[in-house]
């Protein structure tokens, strides 16, 4: 099981990659991605990935699998609340993080336009706003899960921490005394 838990972790560090790619055109101004954390959701299907990656003014959410990807730009002050949760029996992607997202209220959330342009067709498909409608379909989970098994590098959490705060929004982490001792045990092995 070690064998394919490190492929997946493999697979999910080339998907990062794809992930920022994928989610560069909701980019706003001169806004960069610093930090990112990466998953699985067995729920939906065993090869769905979901990746969240931070900008200093929102949490992106990048998700798909076998089908259509789905890229969303989401503002700190459209959440509702984050929490993440370490299991430290878990072998592989040891932490669940849930996001929630207020239905209706600040923040204008972003997705890409399904629709390639004909003209161009290699090139990235344009950034739009979500209306009401679709922002509730967002934030009850019918459009993507709003959660998943991951790996969540401490400096995504300290981030995500601050970012969360900053906004007023509460973030609940569950385990990071475990998860840091893990690490460093972990870390310890290897240098050996």
């Amino acid at each position: 099981m070690a064998l394919l838990d490190t492929f997946k972790g493999k697979v999910l560090d080339l998907g990062r990659s794809e992930a920022r790619a994928k989610a560069r055109p909701l980019l706003v101004e001169d806004e960069q991605f610093d930090r990112s954390a990466a998953g699985l959701d067995r729920r939906v299907h065993e090869s769905f990935v979901l990746f969240w990656l931070l900008s200093d003014r929102a949490l992106f959410l990048v998700a798909g699998g076998g089908g259509d990807d789905v890229a969303l730009r989401i503002p700190f002050e459209a959440l509702a609340e984050a929490s993440l949760d370490f299991d430290e029996n878990a072998t592989f992607l040891p932490w669940y993080f849930r996001i929630a997202l207020l239905p209706d209220g600040p923040g204008t959330i972003s997705t890409l336009e399904k629709e390639v342009d004909t003209g161009n067709p290699l090139a990235a498909p344009p950034a739009r706003d979500v209306d009401a409608d679709e922002r509730r379909r967002i934030a009850r989970g019918e459009v993507v899960p709003l959660s998943g098994f991951a790996t969540v590098p401490k400096k995504f959490r300290t981030a995500l921490q601050r970012r969360m705060e900053l906004a007023g929004r509460p973030l609940t982490i569950t385990g990071a005394e475990a998860a840091d001792r893990q690490w460093k045990r972990t870390r310890r092995r290897r240098a050996r």
